[in-house]
């Protein structure tokens, strides 16, 4: 049987100086679970320097915490240019190709918008929803205003 997915594409999120945040942690530990339940697979982990303060880019940041994961670092993928949704799915694309068959972790949130980015993107993942983080009510608010702001193509 084929598998559903090669790739498994962490989308980037908050952080706290070099360490991620709650809610980019459950991302993260998602992935990771996902990747111990299908052999063979690589994790894409996406997301760049957004503050002049930072230091490390989210992606390399989520390597990071998923090394102390146990994923292997060969199977470890950076996108270190994407600084939002839209450009996560657009550089991965780029970097695997338009066959790859990918899924992606994103918050629970999350998800709705997200989808609605990858079809602008032009890509098809499978969405796989991590725990929202005890940090996201700020996040989760922020998407309620977004979400009718999406759906009508005002922003994505």
């Amino acid at each position: 049987m084929d598998k559903i997915f090669d790739y498994i594409l962490i989308l980037g999120g908050p952080i706290e100086e070099d360490k991620p945040s709650p809610l980019l942690c459950e991302r993260i530990k998602k992935g990771a679970e996902v990747y111990a339940e299908n052999e063979g697979t690589k994790i894409v982990v996406s997301g760049g320097i957004k503050g002049e303060t930072q230091r490390l880019s989210e992606a390399q940041i989520m390597k990071n915490a998923l090394l102390t994961l146990g994923v292997p670092e060969e199977d470890i993928i950076l996108e270190e240019q994407a600084k939002t949704t839209l450009q996560n799915f657009q550089f991965t694309r780029e970097m695997l190709g338009d066959a790859a068959k990918v899924a992606f972790v994103t918050s629970r949130f999350h998800i709705w918008r997200s989808k609605k980015i990858m079809k602008k993107a032009g890509v098809s993942y499978l969405p796989i929803a991590s725990l929202n983080g005890e940090d996201s009510l700020g996040f989760r608010i922020r998407e309620a205003f977004l979400r009718p702001l999406a759906f009508f193509g005002i922003i994505w």
